[in-house]
C-alpha cells in the first residue's frame, strides 16, 4: 500500500513539474495601446493592468503614447515599448493626479517610483520613456525616481537578474530625484540615455551592477555612483557629460571595473574613488573638470593609462589619504594648473611613470583645495 502511495504522488509530481514547466516555457505576448496596434494580439489599456494580469515570462509590448501612471513589477516578464514605424515612442508619464509613494529602498528608505521592479528576478525592461515632468513631491517619499530596481536577484544571478536596455529616462527634477536607482540588486543597465536630473543619474547601491554604453547628461550631483558593490561590477563604455560629477565609486565597494568611459565638462570631479578599494580605472578619458581623478582613503587601487585634460582650476590627479598599495602609473595628463597632488600617507604607492604636457607645475607642493561631497550620493 505504502509504495503504492508513493507511487501515485511521484506521478502526479512529475505531472504537475510538467504543467508548471508547460506555463512557464509557453511564453505570452499581449499589447497595451489602441487596438490598432498590432491587432492579433490581447489589448489593455494601461500598462499595470497588463502587468497585473500577466503570467510569468509574457512579454508586453507597449505601443507608441503616453500612460500617465505609476508601474510596479514583481514577476519574471519582458515590458517593451514598441514603435509604429514613424519614431513615436511609449512614454510613462507622471499621472495627472500627482505621483505618490509607492516603493522602499534599502538605502533611502520610502520613495517614489514611476516603474518599479521589485522583489523579484529575470525582468527586462527596454525601450521605453520614463519623464518625470511635472512631478510632485509626496509626503513621506525621500526621493523621486524614475526607474527603480530594488531587492532583485541575488549572486548566483550575476548581474543579469534585471536588465534595463536601451531606454530614456528624463526630467527627474525634483524632490532629489534619481534617473535610475538599483538597490540590492544584480542589474545590468546597458544603451540607455538619462538626462536632466536633480541628483545622480545611474545610483547602484548594494550588490552587483554592469553599467555600459549609457549616455548621460546633465546631473546635478553625480552621473554613476557606485556604493558597497560586491567584487566585478563593471562601469564601461559610459559618455558622462555636462553635470556636476562624472562616476563615483565609495563605501565598501571593492574590485570595481572603471573602465573606457569618456567624462566630459563636469564640474567638479571626473573620476572620484572615495574610500573604495581594489578598483581598477584604465583607459577613460576625462576632461574639462576643476579635478579630473580624485582618489582619497583607498588601497590597492589600480589607475593607469587614462587621459586626463584640461584640468580647469586644480590638479589633474589627487591622492589622499591613501592605505597603500596603489598603482598610479602611465596616465598622461594634458593641460593643467597642477599635474598631481599626494599627501604624506602614501607610503607604499607606485606614482611614476606618469606623463605630462602643458602642465604649468607637475608636482603640486600643496596644500590643494579639495572637492565637497554633495550630501547623500
Amino acid at each position: 500500500m505504502f509504495s503504492t502511495t508513493v507511487r501515485i504522488l511521484t506521478i502526479a509530481f512529475v505531472v504537475a513539474a510538467g504543467l508548471l514547466g508547460q506555463s512557464l516555457l509557453a511564453a505570452t505576448t499581449v499589447v497595451v495601446g489602441p487596438s490598432t496596434c498590432k491587432p492579433t494580439y490581447t489589448h489593455f489599456s494601461t500598462i499595470q493592468s497588463a502587468v497585473t494580469a500577466s503570467p510569468w515570462g509574457t512579454t508586453i509590448m507597449v505601443c507608441p503614447g503616453s500612460y500617465p501612471e505609476q508601474v510596479v513589477i514583481s514577476q519574471p516578464l519582458t515590458l517593451e515599448g514598441v514603435t509604429d514605424g514613424t519614431g513615436n515612442a511609449s512614454v510613462i508619464r507622471v499621472p495627472g493626479a500627482g505621483l505618490v509613494q509607492n516603493g522602499t529602498s534599502v538605502s533611502f528608505g520610502p520613495v517614489t517610483v514611476q516603474l518599479l521592479v521589485e522583489n523579484t528576478v529575470g525582468v527586462t525592461v527596454k525601450g521605453l520613456i520614463v519623464d518625470g515632468s511635472g512631478g510632485n513631491c509626496p509626503a513621506g517619499s525621500n526621493r523621486n525616481v524614475g526607474i527603480g530596481v530594488f531587492n532583485v536577484g541575488s549572486a548566483n544571478d550575476g548581474t543579469t537578474a534585471a536588465k534595463i536596455e536601451d531606454v530614456v529616462v528624463r526630467n527627474e527634477t525634483t524632490c532629489s530625484g534619481d534617473g535610475i536607482l538599483a538597490d540590492t540588486s544584480y542589474a545590468t543597465i546597458t544603451g540607455s540615455e538619462i538626462h536632466d536630473i536633480n541628483q545622480t543619474a545611474i545610483d547602484a547601491y548594494n550588490a552587483k551592477y554592469t553599467i555600459t554604453n549609457n549616455s548621460i547628461q546633465r546631473d546635478n550631483a553625480f552621473g554613476i555612483v557606485l556604493v558597497n558593490n560586491a567584487n566585478g561590477s563593471v562601469v564601461s563604455g559610459n559618455n558622462v557629460s555636462n553635470g556636476w560629477n562624472g562616476i563615483y565609486s565609495t563605501g565598501a565597494s571593492y574590485g570595481a571595473i572603471i573602465t573606457k568611459n569618456t567624462v566630459l565638462n563636469n564640474t567638479q570631479v571626473g573620476i572620484w574613488i572615495d574610500y573604495a578599494y581594489q578598483q581598477t580605472i584604465t583607459q577613460n578619458v576625462v576632461s574639462g573638470s576643476w579635478w579630473l581623478l580624485y582618489m582619497e582613503g583607498g588601497n590597492l587601487n589600480i589607475v593607469q593609462s587614462n587621459t586626463l585634460s584640461d584640468a580647469s582650476l586644480y590638479d589633474a590627479i589627487v591622492e589622499v589619504a591613501s592605505f597603500g598599495g596603489n598603482n598610479i602609473t602611465k596616465n598622461t595628463v594634458d593641460e593643467a594648473p597642477f599635474g598631481i597632488y599626494v599627501d604624506g600617507s602614501t607610503g607604499g604607492d607606485t606614482l611614476v611613470p606618469n606623463t605630462f604636457y602643458n602642465t604649468v607645475i607637475t608636482l603640486d607642493p600643496g596644500p590643494p583645495t579639495l572637492p565637497t561631497e554633495p550630501v547623500q550620493p
